[in-house]
């Protein structure tokens, strides 16, 4: 059966061809898809029905996807990942999924997240806990997890995810693909299932640079729906990406980031660095002083989002909820609404100040993603193994300040770890500066090959 890991391979003006692509991704949902546990639900009918009316000379024309299960379509299930909300039926489509239906997209399938989107290993004992394509025993990360095993495992090219402290960067990370967390306010966020409406961002998951550049450009824009958008210029993303790393200044960031991670974490990330360096680049030592500040506040402000907008739901249907869930949300209810303003305020002044002393010196920032090696999903089950709790605090060490800044990243695999799963890095960029990521996340995909090596049945 064919896979289809690029656009290039699916986009057609066929509507034949898109009928028999939509066909053999939507068995691949069925049967790996499902075998994976990343699969919730697919929908043939409106799979096929979009293949057989769909406008030739899109974007995406034909391009068969399917996206985590917080994207609302109306009509389809929307239940966050959480027997709380079993049954419920949105009522309202996704301003990103209506954007890529009018570039020609399929829409085939919704994948496994995290309850509320709130985890970060991908463990979800009622819709199912992902396996990662490369080694079955460990996990996806979290909480895009189903959108990282399929793309990973070659059934859709592109799957959308959301991020709100690592939950793009931590899958795409763990399963080798190329994720990208926009700058805050790019990309609506309306008719998507939220956890923190001051940190949630939406993007995509790709195993390429290009395919990944392809979505983004077509759900990026300013909607004022979503009160968090943003009315920022949109340069095309491809147009410098065969650039190269020449003249750009790369910040190797110290003491937080690499001494914050283990030793074959930093290690990797420093050799990325100087092959970087070895490609054009300039690489300066950068430090951000108090950034050490930020995961706390991002926690408590994700927390007290959650609380606002889920607590009585929590309240009252715990008992079918997971317990991790449960005290997460719960521990943002003690927030009151005076508190509440002072950490949105405290966020708006240490990120100003932050941002603007950052890229001085630099264009963009390197640091690890994963903080460790990737756990086993044993390892890492908090419910059935409490000492997991400290692995899962760390987990988001590298990656929630950024949804604090709220600065674009990309992740990029950059080898194999000693287990033989993937090993990636990130990209952190200026507010709105996508298209520099691009260009230099585009020079290290031609440089490590990553994909060309992948194994058998990937």
């Amino acid at each position: 059966m064919t896979r289809f890991t690029s656009i290039d391979d699916s986009v057609t003006s066929s509507v034949d061809r898109a009928a028999e692509a939509t066909t053999e991704t939507l068995d691949l949902l069925k049967t790996l898809g499902r075998d994976l546990n990343a699969v919730t639900a697919v929908y043939d009918d409106h799979a096929l029905g979009q293949a057989a009316s769909f406008t030739p000379g899109t974007a995406l024309s034909g391009v068969p996807l399917a996206h985590k299960q917080l994207f609302r379509r109306e009509g389809w299930g929307d239940d966050g990942g959480s027997p709380s909300f079993e049954g419920r039926i949105a009522g309202e489509t996704a301003t990103v999924i209506s954007k890529l239906d009018a570039a020609g997209a399929i829409d085939c399938a919704r994948l496994v997240t995290v309850e509320y989107a709130l985890g970060v290993t991908g463990h979800n004992d009622w819709a199912g806990t992902p396996q990662n394509p490369w080694q079955r025993d460990y996990i996806c990360g979290g909480s895009s997890s189903g959108s990282a095993a399929v793309v990973s495992a070659g059934i859709v090219p592109v799957a959308l995810g959301s991020d709100t402290g690592g939950s793009i960067r931590l899958p795409a990370a763990a399963c080798g693909l190329f994720g990208i967390k926009p700058s805050q306010g790019l990309v609506s966020r309306h008719g998507v299932f939220p956890l923190s409406t001051s940190l949630d961002t939406i993007g995509p998951l790709a195993r390429s640079v290009r395919d990944a550049a392809l979505v983004l450009e077509v759900i990026r824009g300013f909607d004022a729906a979503d009160p968090e958008s943003v009315r920022a210029g949109q340069p095309p993303l491809l147009a410098s990406a065969e650039d190269g790393l020449g003249g750009l200044r790369i910040g190797r960031a110290e003491p937080y980031f690499l001494t914050g991670s283990d030793a074959p974490v930093a290690d990797a990330t420093d050799a990325a660095i100087r092959e970087m360096a070895g490609l054009g680049g300039t690489i300066i030592d950068t430090s951000i002083p108090g950034i050490e500040d930020t995961n706390p506040i991002n926690v408590l402000l994700i927390a007290t989002e959650a609380a606002r907008g889920y607590a009585e739901t929590v309240l009252e249907k715990h008992p079918v909820m997971n317990d991790q869930t449960v005290m997460r949300v719960l521990a943002g209810a003690f927030t009151d609404e005076t508190e509440y303003q002072r950490i949105l305020s405290a966020r708006a002044h240490l990120a100003r100040r932050m941002i603007a002393n950052l890229f001085e010196d630099i264009d963009l920032l390197v640091t690890p993603v994963w903080p460790f090696l990737l756990p086993s999903r044993d390892e890492s089950d908090v419910g059935a193994r409490p000492e997991a709790a400290s692995l899962m605090q760390r987990i988001g060490h590298n990656t929630r300040p950024f949804n604090f800044l709220g600065l674009p990243v990309i992740t990029v695999p950059v080898g194999l770890d000693p287990n033989g799963l993937p090993l990636s890095i990130q990209l952190v960029g200026k507010p709105f500066d996508e298209a520099t990521l691009i260009r230099a996340a585009t020079a290290l995909e031609r440089h490590y090959a990553f994909w060309d090596s992948r194994p058998a049945g990937l």
